[in-house]
């Protein structure tokens, strides 16, 4: 057969770790699955007692609708559900309350929906034991109570639900079924787990039907697998007419599957190295869909921000990013300051001092790759160091706003000034001019372009509680310091931007970002509370965000910021190697603005950017 003609298009749904959302992989032949978005959660639970998302069950409905439904809780009586058009916009989530009648029930596990086309009816089907409702079976000290049953109820528009049942009792604790329907002949196929613990079973079994609403024979067949402990089977019916049983082997860590070609009888394992998923999978459904809706789920996240979304190469201590675009090749640059977060213990903080400035390139915002060091034209000392590069384009000319420090120092006590650098390439600087500002000891430029033409700086005055002084200028080159910038708290590292009709202005005040709004870029006015406060859940995301720069972006505004992970209060890293908590990453969110003109972040949500057209 030619292959081409067994290729189509698979969707698996699944979840990862504690549970942090729906997460999505597709293939084109059922054994190479490569995870969506980085394998990013897709969609975070918000409803149920425990806030989970397990088991994501996903079914497509003859209009075209998607169909999710989830575990939401350990012990809720619930299960979750929501629906898209297209794997990507997703309806608000609701519960479904399948067992809410039953005042004993322990909870309800693992649901999986299956469309009938014989019927034009769903079928949700999940596990729950209610004690004393079955005969009983030997458990271990573990599970003691455990005695699952499988349940259902039936739906046309997923607002109105038939009455709960049971569905199936094979004489054993039975959970995780799963249906799937042999294109071929027609015939139905159930794979649920023998859940017995005392002798343990904990392994799969299938049996089979012509009709669902006939049920399944409860005797059902032998392990279709190895000698080993499995659930979450997924079976799916691909191409080539061979029916393949995906599944978690939960005690070793890792997946498996097993393949059969005679619709469900014979089985033989799908060797390892043949069966490629994401990393970290665990309890889904593998689905088919069109080559229409797959296309448009990549297109959507090809944008998709990795987490961390930059580490720098050569000193791994990337901070303070400030992003400008090449108009020349259509590029976005990343400057930033590279501290020398590897150089090992000096006893004070010479890591950092002596700290060039890296500079990263990227096509889309979300993917960034190391170009190299800026060429700064301005080293009067032997051992010059600089940091927090501000760099904005005129339209003729880049200029680089940029903290200068005469040497490397064990202590925080010298002088620092900021220069003003041009570049017509963005990689060689020419020094202008040193800014005669507040004071000898200041840092952090932030230049924006006013209404009227002219430039604004906002900078960080260190004497006197650290805050944020102001400049004025009519061409970027001569600059009139306003002295401090009323209402502004202690912090540093300001980042102003014009958004939504109005400036905004966010500091890092070393628990987070504090948030100002003005109407005129000189009255500033603090919301409540601070945002990158929280720690996140990213990969080294656990700590508050410092220093950022804000891209607004086809009306969005995306928050580039640096974080030091591993001061998270972690005493050793999980590959045991010893912590750095010098060391540090660029992280990117989307910021949100309510109505009533509020900033938020949730930096836990997969942060896709604009599409970035180089021409």
């Amino acid at each position: 057969m030619n292959l081409l003609t067994i290729l189509a298009a698979y969707i698996f749904s699944y979840f990862v770790g504690q549970s942090d959302g729906l997460h999505l992989a597709w293939s084109r032949d059922g054994l190479n699955w490569t995870p969506v978005a980085e394998n990013a959660p897709l969609l975070r639970p918000e409803i149920g007692e425990d806030r989970l998302m397990r088991d994501p069950s996903i079914c497509q409905g003859p209009d075209g609708t998607f169909h999710l439904v989830w575990t939401s809780s350990w012990t809720d009586r619930i299960i979750g559900y929501a629906s898209s058009p297209d794997l990507i916009h997703w309806s608000r989530q609701k519960a479904i309350p399948v067992m809410t009648h039953e005042a004993d029930a322990h909870n309800c596990w693992a649901p999986e929906v299956f469309y009938d086309e014989a019927e034009d009816l769903f079928y949700i089907l999940w596990a729950t034991t209610i004690p004393g409702r079955h005969s009983e079976v030997a458990t271990s000290e573990s599970e003691k109570g455990l005695n699952h049953r499988i349940y259902y109820t039936t739906t046309r528009d997923f607002e109105t639900f038939s009455p709960t049942a049971l569905y199936f009792d094979p004489g054993f604790s039975v959970i995780d079924a799963a249906i799937a329907r042999n294109p071929h002949d027609g015939e139905y196929l159930m794979v649920v787990k023998n859940e017995n613990s005392a002798p343990a079973e904990k392994n799969l079994r299938v049996t089979f039907s012509r009709s669902l609403p006939d049920g399944f024979p409860t005797e059902v067949s032998e392990p279709i697998h190895g000698d080993f402990w499995a659930e979450g089977p997924s079976p799916l019916f691909l191409e080539d007419g061979s029916l393949i049983v995906y599944f978690d082997k939960y005690r070793d860590h890792e997946y498996g599957a097993v393949r059969s070609v005679d619709g469900g009888r014979i089985w033989s394992e799908v060797p390892p190295g043949d069966l490629h998923l994401p990393r970290g999978i665990r309890h889904g459904t593998a689905f088919r869909v069109s080559d229409q809706v797959l296309d448009r789920l990549l297109a959507h996240y090809a944008n998709a921000a990795p987490k961390p979304l930059f580490r720098d190469p050569v000193y791994d201590g990337a901070a303070d990013p400030s992003i400008v675009r090449n108009r020349e090749t259509g590029e976005w640059y990343m400057f930033y300051t590279d501290r020398r977060a590897n150089i090992g213990d000096t006893g004070g903080v010479e890591w950092v001092h002596g700290t060039p400035i890296g500079i990263a390139v990227s096509d889309d915002l979300a993917r960034w790759s190391y170009r190299g060091q800026a060429s700064i034209g301005y080293a009067p000392d032997p051992e010059p160091t600089y940091w927090a590069p501000s760099v904005i384009d005129d339209g003729k000319l880049y200029h680089m706003y940029l903290t200068y420090v005469p040497g490397i120092f064990a202590d925080w006590n010298h002088p620092r000034h900021i220069v003003h650098l041009t570049s017509e390439d963005l990689l060689n600087w020419k020094y202008e001019s040193t800014l005669k500002l507040i004071s000898e000891k200041v840092i952090d430029a932030e230049v924006e372009r006013l209404p009227d033409g002219s430039w604004r700086m906002w900078y960080n005055q260190e004497p006197g509680g650290k805050l944020i002084a102001s400049a004025d200028s009519p061409d970027l080159y001569n600059w009139t310091d306003n002295g401090l910038v009323p209402g502004i708290g202690n912090c540093e590292g300001p980042s102003v931007f014009f958004w939504k009709g109005c400036w905004w202005m966010v500091t890092d005040e070393w628990k987070g970002f504090a948030v100002y709004r003005s109407d005129d870029a000189e009255h500033w006015i603090r919301q409540p509370g601070n945002i990158l406060q929280k720690p996140g859940k990213g990969a080294d995301d656990g700590v508050a965000g410092n220093h950022c720069d804000v891209v607004v972006r086809d009306g969005r505004a995306f928050i580039f910021y640096f974080v030091h992970p591993e001061r998270d209060g972690r005493t050793s890293n999980p590959d045991g190697s010893p912590v750095n908590t010098r060391r540090s990453v660029i992280q990117v969110a989307e910021l949100q603005c309510s109505d009533d003109m509020v900033i938020s972040c949730d930096r836990d949500a997969l942060t896709v950017l604009p599409q970035t057209d180089r021409n």
